[in-house]
């Protein structure tokens, strides 16, 4: 008797929800998804950066491989991709204001949008890793001749350690609180379209 109770107030209050004000959910929405572009544009302005930095070390260094200059080579492409996907991103966000005047549309867009930024941050993640990585093993190839075995296979664990720590904590945390600030958005919008619904019956 008392899980039917339980049942029955959890059931009410569901039914009972306030109204939600639809100028609030959507300033909210603007907000989240102002929030969420300025970062990735902030991301691309950083890659840019990189990018600078090293132009800058590929033409005053004089190294002594071929191979180094093959992996300052990899890691300009690498960072000129990331900014071209990122600016990408931050033009789709921006360009999807016009959706928010339909509710049911927004929310197809920003479920296939979460969709695309889910596979970019797994499958094309991986495969950037993977180019980071063939980078980084050209770069120790010159490494190697200024310094002991020791320090060279020290730098190696290191480097594969920060790629796990990257890919199974940072990466992971990264995913999940773009994931959450999308389900954010959609969860409102979608709460918005019901109460629509609700006023039209």
């Amino acid at each position: 008797m008392k899980d039917f109770d339980a049942l029955k107030d959890i059931w009410h209050g569901q039914a009972t929800l306030s109204k939600v004000n639809s100028d609030d959910i959507l300033k909210r929405i603007r907000n989240t998804r102002q929030t969420f572009a300025n970062k990735l544009l902030l991301q691309a302005a950083a890659a840019l950066i990189a990018v600078a930095l090293l132009t800058i070390t590929l033409f005053i260094s004089n190294f002594r491989l071929g191979t180094t200059y093959l992996a300052l080579m990899i890691f300009i492409v690498c960072c000129l991709f990331f900014v071209f996907i990122q600016v990408r991103h931050y033009r789709n966000l921006n360009n999807s204001e016009t959706l928010l005047h339909t509710p049911a549309q927004y929310i197809t867009w920003l479920k296939n949008y979460r969709q695309k930024r889910y596979m970019l941050n797994t499958r094309t993640y991986r495969l950037y890793l993977l180019f980071i990585s063939i980078g980084l093993a050209l770069y120790l190839i010159e490494i190697f001749f200024y310094v002991s075995i020791l320090q060279t296979v020290l730098a190696i664990v290191f480097t594969v350690a920060w790629f796990i720590l990257c890919y199974y904590v940072f990466m992971r945390r990264y995913i999940r609180k773009e994931e959450t600030r999308l389900n954010t958005m959609i969860t409102n919008l979608e709460r918005l379209q019901g109460q629509f619904n609700e006023n039209e019956d």
